[in-house]
Order: structure tokens, then sequence, then C-alpha cells
């Protein structure tokens, strides 16, 4: 909210959105988006993206047909899309799975789970608290290489607590 607030306030451009559906707030960040005035809101068809994937646009247009926005875009055909078109091209729906869920709620990149695993295998250690580590240390995007050091120092850790 704030942030879209202040990009508003203090950059003259049209504001944008793209929101993840990990912890399954996609279309509530889309609206609060919105109404604090982002105008291009990124959506997928059948939440179709990395992880959980991205706001659903068959489901964002009838909720902003609901609430009396107009979008220009026909509900029944993009639903029709959605169903016909590319469902039947999924392997399997998009859902919030074990691992989408802890990317984030470590708020990290869907990048860093194959990296996490590698590593959490090496060392008899649970990605889950990597990836959570990670977050922690608000590692983002480009800096994969930290995943393995940090990894190495939780192990270390873990090592000297067995000891004593």
């Amino acid at each position: 909210r704030d942030r879209i607030r202040a990009l508003k306030q203090h950059v003259g451009v049209e504001i944008g959105f793209h929101g993840h559906n990990n912890l399954s707030l996609a279309m509530a960040n889309s609206l609060v988006a919105i109404e604090e005035g982002a105008t291009r809101i990124d959506g997928s068809v059948r939440c179709l993206g990395a992880g959980a994937g991205n706001t659903q646009t068959e489901v964002l247009v009838a909720v902003l047909d609901r609430l009396g926005v107009k979008t220009g875009i026909d509900l029944y055909k993009m639903m029709d899309l959605a169903e016909e078109i590319v469902a039947p091209m999924l392997p399997a729906p998009q859902e919030i799975t074990r691992d989408s869920l802890v990317l984030g709620y470590a708020g990290v990149y869907s990048s860093f789970l194959l990296h996490a695993r590698r590593i959490a295998e090496k060392l008899g250690m649970d990605a889950r608290d990597i990836l959570v580590e990670l977050g922690k240390r608000k590692v983002v995007g480009g800096q994969e290489d930290m995943i393995v050091d940090v990894a190495v120092e939780m192990a270390k850790k873990r090592a000297e607590s067995l000891v004593q």
C-alpha cells in the first residue's frame, strides 16, 4: 500500500503492480494497488506463473466488475479462454504447494529453491530453513551464491551446538 501510494505521489507515470500468489494474497494485493492508484495490473490466466502463480486474470476481471470498475474485458470470454483453452494445456492446476508456500513465507525468489534443495541435501538440512534464513537476510535475486554461504554457516552453527 505505502509503496504504490509513494510512487503515485512522486512519479509522474502510470503505476503498475505484479502480484504473486504464494501466500494466497495476489488478488487482495492487486485490489489494494488499484485502490492506491495503480492503473496497470498484471494478471495471468489460470494463475499461470512461477510458484503458486500470479493474480488470476479471469477472477480479477470478475471482482472488478462486481466492484463497478469497467475494464473493457468481456468476462465470459475470459472465463471461456481460461477453461477451454488454457486449462487443457496445463499439466496440473496451479496451486499453492509446500514449495511455493515456503517461498512466499520466506519472501525469496523462486530461483532460490533448486539451489537451496541441492545444498540442503549435501549438508543434511531442510531447504526450508535455508530459504527462511535467506529471507531474514533480505537476499535478492542475483545473489544465488549466498545460498551456499548461508547454508554452510547454518550447518556450522548446528554442528557447534551439538558439540556443546
